[in-house]
């Protein structure tokens, strides 16, 4: 019994090590963690290909009330954004879908035109993505330069621009 409690007890250690270690890869200041995902589209998408360029990384999932509901804004973002020619990529993780056919229809519905990813663990780890909606700013540079609910961080990414 002692030696199955050392065991769950080390184990427990070396997770919270290892989360730790994470939520501090993407904190915000820190250089965003690379990740490879192939898009919905087909094409695979890698993190530091993007350069030069701010990103913003929406984590989201179609079964989510709340992040469908910031699905309109982060589409006005996007269209204003496009109209001003903003050196910008929109990247929407979805995150815990279990039905591809809902997950591309909500896509559909909420009319997400930009790069569309479903999450794999590693990257979900590496971001410590503990909930959803979260939205991630990366500067051109690659560093995280925000970390929070869509509805927070529009409004930031509105006057960066000047819209």
């Amino acid at each position: 019994m002692k030696k199955y409690f050392i065991y769950a007890l080390v184990a427990a250690l070396f997770f919270l090590l290892c989360a730790k270690q994470n939520h501090a890869q993407s904190n915000v200041g820190s250089i965003a963690p690379d990740f490879t995902i192939k898009a919905l589209d087909g094409r695979e998408i890698t993190l530091s290909k993007i350069k030069g360029k701010y990103v913003l990384i929406d984590f989201w999932g179609s079964w989510c009330r709340p992040c469908r509901k910031s699905s309109p804004m982060l589409v006005e973002l996007y269209n204003q954004l496009k109209t001003k020619n903003a050196d910008i990529e929109f990247i929407s993780i979805a995150c815990n879908e279990r039905n591809d056919e809902v997950w591309e229809k909500a896509i559909k519905d909420d009319k997400l035109i930009w790069t569309q990813l479903k999450i794999d663990r590693n990257t979900g780890i590496k971001y410590n993505i503990a909930g959803v909606p979260t939205c991630i700013l990366i500067s051109p540079e690659g560093k995280i330069l925000y970390r929070e609910h869509p509805s927070s961080l529009i409004p930031k990414i509105k006057k960066m621009f000047e819209i």
